[in-house]
């Protein structure tokens, strides 16, 4: 019994055995084959293809930035020279004016009056000057004869410059009685617009108070505070653009004028002045104003847009060479619709990626195409 049971479990076992080895081998082989599929799959797989350009030289503007605000050119008190009351006022806040024109009409009767009399005396001293010269002539002739003494000679010729010498003070005394009277007109002396009014008919005003403030606003005046580094570059004639929030889109040109004497300290900024010509009056006094400065013009290295990349602050381009990638650190500078500057970090025989940044890497084998434009 014991001999039948050992012969059947020794068969059994060696069946079990040799079951198991024919699987491993065949697993084994599998895997050979698998690893062998895997090979030749990834020796077949084509190379990623990329769009490549190369960098162009293109010439530019260089400019400074900055900020500042709007003035009138010019802002004109107007007052009375001669106390009295207000007559008529012809404007009012708002209005246009012109160079001459009456804005505001003071009392002048009796001013009119002061006229009249310098007048009346300007005839009567004429009259006696007339009258002394062709006296001072008939003396004159007489002591030529021997007639009269030296003394009668000397007193008509005193007299006759004295004549003379009064029809110059009335000529003066009417001259400013007359200025006195146009004076009552309040003019503008400027092409402008009254700002402020401050006169109203039949109020008495003393000398010297203020009845109007007209401004100029063409052309106007900018000033900016720049920073220190752009005094140097900074040049009287510089080109300006003028960009205000009130119109956006629009720009506006002018030049640079003044510069102050000496950089704020506290600032560390330099106050510029700059003329902007304003025909159609579009801008105002008190618009706060973006400026750009023309500092000048220089060529400078030019990718296409998509050839760069940006990640966490730092600037990166895939540079290819025997269709082998590199990146490359680099720092970009003005943008001009789809191109980009390269300002450091490339050279101008360097060839570019500009598609599939995203699947690039440092030592990647690439196809290259020329990208189109």
């Amino acid at each position: 019994m014991r001999r039948l049971v050992s012969v059947v479990v020794v068969p059994l076992l060696a069946m079990l055995g040799g079951c198991q080895s024919g699987d491993s081998e065949v697993a084994q082989a599998e895997a050979a084959k698998a690893g062998q599929a895997d090979q030749a799959a990834a020796a077949g797989a084509p190379a990623l293809t990329v769009q490549v350009a190369s960098p162009v030289m293109r010439q530019i503007q260089r400019t400074g930035r900055g900020q500042g605000a709007l003035f009138a050119h010019e802002t004109v008190i107007l007052s009375n020279k001669q106390e009295g009351y207000v007559s008529t006022v012809a404007v009012d806040f708002g209005d246009q004016v012109s160079r001459g024109q009456m804005l505001a009409q003071m009392e002048q009767e009796e001013l009119a009056l002061e006229v009249e009399v310098a007048e009346s005396a300007v005839t009567q001293a004429e009259a006696l000057y007339i009258r002394a010269a062709a006296e001072n002539e008939r003396i004159q002739e007489l002591f030529a004869e021997q007639i009269i003494p030296p003394q009668r000679r000397d007193t008509a010729e005193a007299e006759y410059k004295v004549a003379e010498a009064q029809v110059e003070t009335a000529k003066k005394a009417l001259a400013l009685a007359e200025k006195r009277l146009r004076d009552t007109r309040i003019v503008s002396p400027v092409n402008g617009f009254v700002q402020e009014r401050f006169a109203n008919p039949g109020e008495y005003k003393t000398a010297a108070s203020k009845l109007f403030e007209v401004v100029v606003v063409n052309p106007l005046k900018l000033r900016a505070p720049v920073p220190e580094r752009f005094a140097a570059v900074a040049r009287i004639g510089m080109a300006m653009r003028v960009e205000v929030e009130a119109l956006p889109g629009e720009m506006f040109d002018g030049r640079l004028t003044r510069m102050a004497a000496q950089v704020d300290h506290r600032t560390r900024t330099l106050l510029i002045e700059a003329e902007i010509p304003n025909p159609d009056r579009k801008l105002r006094p008190g618009y706060f104003a973006h400026i750009t400065g023309v500092l000048g013009e220089e060529e400078a290295l030019f990718i296409p847009r998509l050839g760069l990349s940006r990640y966490a602050g730092v600037e990166r381009v895939f540079v290819v060479k025997d269709n082998i990638v590199t990146s490359r650190e680099v720092r970009s500078g003005v943008e001009d619709g789809e191109w980009i500057e390269i300002a450091e970090g490339l050279a101008a025989d360097d060839v570019v990626a500009v598609s599939r940044l995203n699947r690039l890497a440092d030592g990647m084998a690439v196809q290259t195409e020329d990208s189109e434009g």
